[in-house]
């Protein structure tokens, strides 16, 4: 697919990372002079430096019949005026643009762009130093509430802390780990990632199964099931060994 990424800073970086390499052709814009250095040097893909609501701009990125185009951009208007010049002017099949107003989500659909996310996250009340469940979940709904993207910030106090993914036994069939953040890093996750106190994981799911899925990622006490599994591995791995 030919995917233009307009604005944003890590935002940006988290979503080239996942497009990165999987056969995607890949146009990168951003008015920011730092931030176009920084997404070159950390990505590896060419940066067109521009406000991606100009046209000559959008020409010079190569943006014609683009498959997608994110904006990403910090003003809601900037957004929309990028989202519409690429899908009127430049043939774009598909425009999505993030909003920092929850109301400009239905104007901005009436007007003609595809899908438009919210950036306001469910936020629950915080307390000193360790957060409750709540707060430690922040959720986006995507395309009409049929995907949740869910932020999970691992605490010490939870069973998942300091274990391999591939033994936590993670609910894979009702949910997938997209990526991990950890510190300024984004970490594409695989079974042998050991899940460190304060990483942010991100996990998609359906609506209905975000919740089931952080309870299970809150428990503080290993599940018996796990447990039992985490045992037998290790004890054949000592058998093994001997």
């Amino acid at each position: 697919m030919k995917i233009v990424i307009a604005g944003g800073d890590s935002q940006a970086e988290f979503i080239l990372s996942m497009f990165k390499g999987k056969e995607n052709e890949l146009i990168v814009i951003n008015g920011n002079r730092q931030v176009t250095d920084l997404l070159l040097k950390r990505c590896c893909v060419p940066v067109t430096c521009g406000d991606p609501w100009r046209k000559y701009i959008l020409e010079e990125a190569g943006v014609y019949d683009a498959d997608i185009f994110i904006s990403l951009c910090s003003v809601d208007t900037d957004n929309f005026a990028s989202c519409l010049l690429a899908k009127k002017v430049f043939n774009v099949k598909k425009c999505i643009c993030v909003v920092n107003n929850p109301k400009n989500v239905d104007i901005y659909k009436k007007m003609g762009i595809d899908s438009v996310l919210s950036s306001t996250y469910l936020l629950a009340q915080s307390i000193r130093n360790e957060s409750s469940m709540e707060s430690l979940v922040k959720t986006l709904s995507i395309d009409n509430d049929k995907i949740n993207v869910t932020e999970f910030t691992v605490l010490s106090r939870h069973f998942i802390a300091n274990q391999k993914i591939r033994d936590i036994r993670f609910p894979n069939k009702i949910a997938s780990i997209a990526a991990i953040k950890r510190d300024y890093q984004v970490i594409i996750p695989n079974g042998d990632i050991v899940l460190q106190p304060m990483d942010v994981l991100l996990y998609v799911c359906a609506p209905e199964n975000s919740a089931k899925v952080s309870r299970f990622l809150s428990m503080e006490t290993m599940p018996t099931k796990v447990k039992k599994a985490v045992e037998k591995k290790a004890g054949a791995r000592k058998k093994a060994e001997q």
